[in-house]
């Protein structure tokens, strides 16, 4: 049944591919109602008889080449089953069943068009499986069934012999970064292997130093994953739920590796990130500052079975900081039957540094358009077949199967030639008495892949006009330079309707977005036009795929753009690393990198910091001509009490990205807080002390705010917070008490960066007669702001402490509101959002980010006074 009523359901299908011998047949409707129901069903028709006496038109039977019948694997294990090609076939029907007779029905997996003669097949438990495989004519005509496999699915399956360590060899000495190899498992997994490496010749569990588990039979070991020493390697195969056998252990003696003075690696850049259908690649590694004389070799691995790397190192020459990795191979995608594509990792290994970055290999084609959701019969309809880049040397043949070739007959297939990213041509129609819809299928046989369908509604003559839906997508040139614009036009099969057509837009160059995100074909109008934003600087030629839809059943066009490097302005690509912390006083280093090497004359990167008086940067750096990268030195000035922080901005070419630097006390620094006394140590109940904090050395510029608490409120209290001055090396504070029934000692404790605590005696005794107090002043229409005391701006705390928000008391005020937020401007909903009678606030389960926070007072009609300035702090691990 159609999802579209005005196609009536059809009444007649074709067999194929059955053996010579009498059959029955019936059939029944189904009516689908919804609800709990779901369907009904009619009940069957009366049975009819027929005969097959022969195979007649048909392709040849095709036969299984691996694996062989009753092989054996374990438990989620991957296996590849592959079969013969058979002239003239233009697909081919997979079935997998837990039963040798395949009787209806099918229990275990029907793949029934596969582009290819091969698939992958994993099963996560024991299970006996049977596959049997038809060849398809272009006609739609099965074969045969093949004779069928047998695989049996179970942990008991032999086990391969191990594998063996090829390099580095017995006893030897290796220089970090360096390689581990062995040899190859005869059907390698992902992940294929089990890698250790140990402290001890007997590999016991508690000198294990690293594990890891390869994909491929080779792996680099950086300094971030093993240091400096004496080890023993050994390495096994995986197989599915069950490992191989270990190796034996080889010896081998680490050492330190090379690392030139402020020379570090900055990335490995794929370029592009993706690699589609054999294309070769090219990758970029980058240092933080010209390679020194001789010129600095960098290791080069990736975890892609299907990447072959031309070479394990390249040479950063002197002076230099980029190196290009020309050339990577990529092999077709294998249809896995699980997952299409591999994504995986390039790596790059400097000194002391390790880089990677991501990179997949996928399949080439796109899929195939149609100018026209809809066509009567016996007219033609164009169709463009898209690939996702420029087709490999060569170029690829696409396949196209159509689900009913008598009505709708596409081409078997279209070439696309080298270079090349698409093709049009023409598909003829036949006549139709009664709306069918045919399905069209677009493949490729180099990976099996197999391309989201098409669907063509062919209606007969006289048919009412389709709604218009998206005809064709071009572009007024096929490739641009970087800061080029290209053109595009947008042309419905009719007039757009009444508010016009909104044709829904996609186009991006990893992340950059270079096309509207709509484009709105004015009623009454046909096509509509559209210009891309400038191409973004690359180093490497690109391909943007560019999409249009507008329809119900189709109406999606698609186009590819070539972006070609071009010289530009120096463009911030960005700056690391991410975020980092410094002792105060002390230096810490960051580094910036441009898109593409910066051009003749070099190129500047601006520098900027929100902490100034804590965090020093220089102005700009320069980045010399044909170089991507420079680091640079952030200074602090030294920090007491509780670590800050700010963010270093950097900018160029209109990009600015940023990175945060934590800035902590200097912990062997002694404590600020040295200690507290109270005068005098003795008072009656209800009779004010006075306390007062000492530092070690003069409070900052700015002041400091020390916390202030009691463990007896009810006998006397101090305030939250008492600040002593920028310069000063004491603050006094007013201690008030309270008349208790018996003498009571009351521990007064104040916090900086140490604690320190002073105890009160409070006597019982006659109250003294308390002034009244001097009349309420009149509050003002709105209450003043309050001043915010503490935290200081920037503090950062750890992840459930119990945290202190102190502003200073108004005049007026009934109560105070407070609010936290992790935006600066405060959008609802609110981290919090609290009422409280007295100028604090204590939380410790705010949540691990950046937050602000502000506070305002209420006076006794609940009327809001003006909000305080912002705040930032950090919540952090």
């Amino acid at each position: 049944m159609d999802s579209d009523p005005s196609i009536p359901t059809p009444t007649a299908d074709k067999i194929s591919g059955l053996p010579s011998g009498t059959y029955f047949w019936r059939v029944k409707a189904t009516q689908l109602v919804g609800g709990a129901t779901g369907s009904v069903d009619s009940p069957w028709s009366p049975v009819r008889s027929f005969t097959v006496t022969g195979l007649g038109p048909a392709p040849a039977t095709p036969s299984f080449i691996t694996p062989a019948n009753n092989a054996q694997f374990h438990v989620r294990e991957s296996f590849n089953i592959q079969w013969s090609a058979v002239p003239n076939a233009q697909n081919y029907i997979l079935e997998a069943d837990d039963e040798p007779t395949f009787s209806f029905p099918i229990n275990l997996m029907l793949s029934p068009i596969n582009f290819g003669t091969q698939w992958g097949a994993l099963w996560g438990n024991p299970l006996t499986v049977y596959y049997r495989v038809r060849a398809v004519s272009v006609d739609g005509v099965r074969s045969l069934p093949s004779a069928t496999l047998k695989v049996q699915i179970t942990n008991a399956a032999p086990v391969p012999a191990g594998v063996s360590p090829v390099a580095p060899a017995n006893g030897a000495t290796v220089q970090l970064p360096f390689f581990l190899d062995w040899s190859d498992t005869p059907n390698p997994q992902v992940p294929g292997y089990d890698l250790e490496i140990n402290s001890s010749a007997s590999f016991a569990l508690a000198s294990s130093v690293l594990l890891l588990s390869p994909s491929r039979s080779d792996y680099m070991i950086t300094r971030d994953l093993l240091a400096p020493g004496n080890y023993f390697w050994r390495v096994r195969a995986l197989h599915g739920d069950v490992a191989g056998p270990w190796s034996g252990g080889r010896a081998i003696t680490v050492t330190a590796p090379i690392a030139p003075p402020n020379i570090n690696l900055f990335a490995i850049l794929a370029e592009p990130v993706n690699a589609f259908g054999g294309n070769t690649a090219h990758a970029r590694v980058m240092l933080d500052n010209p390679a020194p004389a001789g010129g600095a070799v960098v290791s080069i691995s990736t975890d892609i079975p299907q990447v072959n790397i031309p070479a394990t190192s390249v040479t950063v020459p002197a002076g230099k900081t980029d190196a290009t990795i020309a050339n990577i191979a990529t092999g077709p995608v294998p249809n896995g039957g699980v997952s299409v594509g591999i994504i995986g990792d390039l790596f790059a290994g400097f000194a002391n540094g390790r880089g990677q970055n991501s990179f997949g290999v996928l399949p080439i084609l796109y899929g195939t358009s149609l100018s026209k959701e809809s066509v009567v019969g016996g007219t033609s309809v164009n169709a463009t077949v898209t690939l996702q880049s420029a087709a490999p040397p060569g170029g690829i043949t696409v396949r196209l199967v159509s689900s009913d070739p008598n009505i709708v007959r596409p081409p078997a297939t279209v070439f696309i030639p080298a270079g090349a990213t698409d093709i049009d041509f023409a598909i003829p129609t036949s006549t139709v008495s009664v709306p069918m819809r045919v399905i069209i299928e677009t493949g490729t046989d180099v990976d099996g892949y197999r391309a989201p369908q098409t669907w063509l509604t062919v209606t007969p003559p006289g048919s009412p006009t389709p709604a218009p839906s998206l005809s064709s997508l071009t572009l007024s040139q096929s490739s641009i330079v970087s800061g080029g614009t290209v053109t595009g036009t947008l042309r419905l099969t009719s007039p757009a309707p009444a508010g016009g057509a909104v044709v829904t837009l996609q186009g991006s160059m990893e992340g950059d977005v270079i096309v509207p995100q709509s484009v709105t074909i004015p009623a009454g109008s046909i096509s509509a036009n559209f210009t891309t934003s400038p191409a973004p600087e690359t180093p490497f030629p690109r391909w943007v795929f560019i999409q249009g839809h507008y329809g119900t059943s189709g109406g999606s066009q698609a186009r590819i753009l070539e972006i070609d490097p071009a010289p530009g302005p120096a463009t911030l690509l960005a700056i690391g690393p991410a975020s980092q912390d410094v002792i105060g006083g002390k230096s810490g280093r960051a580094s910036v990198a441009l898109v593409i090497p910066a051009p003749v004359g070099g190129g500047t990167v601006n520098l900027t910091t929100d902490n100034p008086s804590i965090i020093h940067v220089p102005a700009s750096v320069s980045i010399a001509a044909g170089n991507s990268a420079v680091s640079f030195a952030i200074a602090t000035s030294p920090v007491s009490g509780l670590p800050t922080g700010g963010f270093v901005f950097a900018s160029a070419g209109g990009v600015k990205k940023s990175i945060f630097v934590n800035v902590a006390p200097d912990p062997n620094a002694p404590p600020l807080l040295q200690s507290m006394s109270i005068t005098p140590t003795s008072v009656t109940g209800g009779t004010n002390a006075t306390g007062s904090v000492f530092l070690s050395a003069p409070a900052p510029a700015g002041g400091i705010s020390v916390t202030l608490s009691t463990n007896n409120a009810s006998a006397a209290r101090a305030p939250g917070i008492v600040s002593v001055p920028g310069g000063q090396t004491s603050a006094n504070f007013t201690i008030a008490t309270f008349a208790v029934t018996a003498n009571t000692t009351v521990t007064i404790t104040a916090f900086y960066d140490t604690t320190t605590s002073a105890q009160l005696t409070v006597t019982r005794g006659p109250a003294p007669t308390p002034t009244p107090p001097p009349p309420s002043p009149t509050p003002p229409a709105t209450l003043p702001a309050p001043s915010l005391v503490s935290p200081a701006a920037d503090a950062r705390f750890a992840p459930g402490a119990n945290i202190t928000f102190d502003w200073s008391n108004v005049a007026g005020a009934a109560s105070y509101t407070i609010q936290i937020d992790d935006a600066s401007t405060f959008p609802s909903p609110f981290i919090v959002n609290q009422t409280v009678t007295a100028s604090q606030f204590s939380s410790s389960t705010l949540p691990i980010k950046t937050m602000w926070w502000r506070a305002r007072a209420n006076d006794a009609s609940g009327k809001p006074g003006n909000w305080s300035a912002i705040r930032r702090f950090e919540v952090k691990n």
